[in-house]
């Protein structure tokens, strides 16, 4: 869910640098970018309102299938929600409009550009909080009958405010902060800064202003999801045993309210200082103390192997090599599509919609293959942990069953009691049965030899190697400046295309 918001941030980021193939409606037709921002949405609200009534009604004869659909389908519908929004954005120039209207603010005009998609998102939940209060309802029962604590059902107010603190403000809340220090920066650079200032300074304090504001986002993400700290006792001190044998330092560990509807578990900042462990009410109240700790080693694992900057760096090499990659492969195509007859602007338009669809399509997949790999790396690193302090002798310095045991044995109390398919597979995390199979996998390897590790180390070489590539050719590029003679059709080309706005 995470990923609709991210989408809707690039999206507006991206509608913002005008790498968006905007279309111009002309005046008769200017509020056709705010039609298309809001009349999907409101029509895929308006079938869910009537899909939920046949959901609730298979429900009750039985059809337990009914729910599982439901569920999907919510999924669905906020994806066509959110895709609705992005491509107002970057097609039909949703945020010009507004700026035209309200002026170009401070974050302001990017969050009411986004606004209808994550509007809509919410919404949705709300409208399937009847199907939501029967599978909490089964929850509870479920809950009863394995002993575990029991709270009542929430009201639809308190699970749509969790809902939202959980899936939206967690990466809303950050990007908005990013948002806001690089906008005002830049407002600083043009009212304090003389013209003639370097490109390189106004760069340095604009960088600053976003890299600060991330460094202190998990301040931010604590406060957003009303994070408090985890009380002293038995079970704190082993939860900080897990993360003090790692040797990794985080400033605290906090509860993550959801009133008991979730088991969840994250790591914000990059900071030793400012870093935070969350975990859920729900998941300290369910799990055994075993899978507690797998869990808190999972998530200290994630801490140990670096792989917060690394996914940073990730998506980087993703965005920069699809980008430079297609900027080669647009430079034919523009004089290719110019030779058959089409205009330099309707060509440039379209290599540059084409473009940014591809560059988002590309980061998305390649951004969860890397995922999903730190997922089991750090699946691995709690199975490491956890068979380091076992009381198994049987083959000393090798995962032992019983770690591997308590990790996969979390991943299924976490899956069972969020009603989510163990065999599922998502975005970042793959599948519960997936990461299992593989937890298996390591049982009676050697903790220092484990073939994970062997993998990421490839991979990360990989994204080093390619960031060092597209930094080679970037200093390069500028010092090959061919004479008008010898300059390739395309480079004479270029220069008579003026700049799109």
């Amino acid at each position: 869910m995470q990923q609709l918001v991210l989408l809707l941030i690039i999206g507006v980021v991206l509608a913002d640098s005008g790498a968006g193939a905007a279309v111009d409606p002309g005046v008769g037709l200017r509020w056709l970018p705010l039609a298309v921002a809001l009349v999907p949405p409101l029509i895929v609200l308006g079938v869910e309102l009537v899909l939920v009534r046949g959901t609730l009604d298979r429900a009750a004869l039985g059809d337990l299938r009914a729910l599982h659909a439901a569920g999907r389908r919510l999924r669905l519908m906020q994806w066509l929600a959110v895709g609705s929004t992005v491509l107002a954005l970057l097609g039909f120039g949703w945020l010009e409009l507004l700026r035209a209207s309200i002026g170009d603010l401070v974050v302001i005009d990017e969050l009411i550009a986004i606004l209808p998609g994550l509007v809509v998102v919410a919404l949705l939940w709300a409208v399937q909080w009847p199907v939501e209060r029967l599978v909490q309802e089964s929850l509870v029962i479920r809950r009863l009958d394995r002993g575990l604590p029991v709270r009542p059902v929430p009201s639809a107010g308190s699970f749509l405010l969790v809902q939202i603190r959980m899936h939206l403000l967690v990466v809303l809340v950050p990007a908005v902060l990013v948002l806001a220090c690089v906008e005002l920066s830049e407002v600083v650079v043009r009212q304090v800064l003389p013209p003639d200032r370097p490109d390189w300074l106004a760069g340095l304090l604009v960088g600053a202003a976003s890299l600060t504001a991330l460094l202190l986002s998990p301040l931010a993400i604590t406060r957003a999801v009303g994070a408090r700290p985890l009380a002293p006792g038995p079970l704190r001190d082993a939860l900080q045993a897990v993360i003090d044998q790692a040797r990794v330092r985080v400033r605290g560990i906090r509860v993550w309210p959801t009133g008991g509807t979730a088991l969840n578990g994250a790591v914000i900042g990059f900071i030793p200082g400012l870093r935070q462990v969350l975990l859920t009410d729900a998941l300290l109240e369910t799990l055994p103390r075993d899978e507690l700790r797998a869990v808190m080693a999972h998530e200290v694992g994630h801490l140990s192997h670096r792989h917060l900057p690394w996914i940073a760096a990730v998506v980087i090499a993703l965005v920069w090599s699809l980008g430079t990659l297609l900027e080669w492969i647009a430079r034919p195509l523009l004089v290719g599509l110019i030779d058959a007859g089409g205009t330099v602007e309707d060509s440039m338009l379209l290599l540059q919609g084409s473009g940014t669809v591809l560059i988002l399509l590309g980061t998305y997949l390649g951004f969860g293959v890397v995922s999903r790999r730190f997922e089991r790396q750090a699946d691995a690193a709690a199975a490491r942990a956890l068979s380091t302090d076992c009381e198994e002798s049987a083959a000393p310095g090798t995962i032992t069953h019983r770690a591997a045991a308590s990790m996969a044995g979390a991943l299924e109390t976490v899956s069972r009691l969020n009603g989510i398919d163990p065999a599922r597979h998502t975005w970042r995390h793959g599948s519960i049965r997936w990461r299992q199979r593989h937890l298996a996998d390591l049982v009676g390897r050697p903790v220092e030899r484990l073939p994970i590790d062997r993998s990421v180390r490839i991979l990360k070489g990989g994204v080093l190697l390619v960031l060092i590539g597209l930094g080679l050719v970037l200093w390069l590029d500028p010092a090959r400046e061919p004479a008008p003679e010898d300059a390739a059709p395309l480079a004479r080309t270029a220069l008579e295309v003026p700049s799109t706005p």
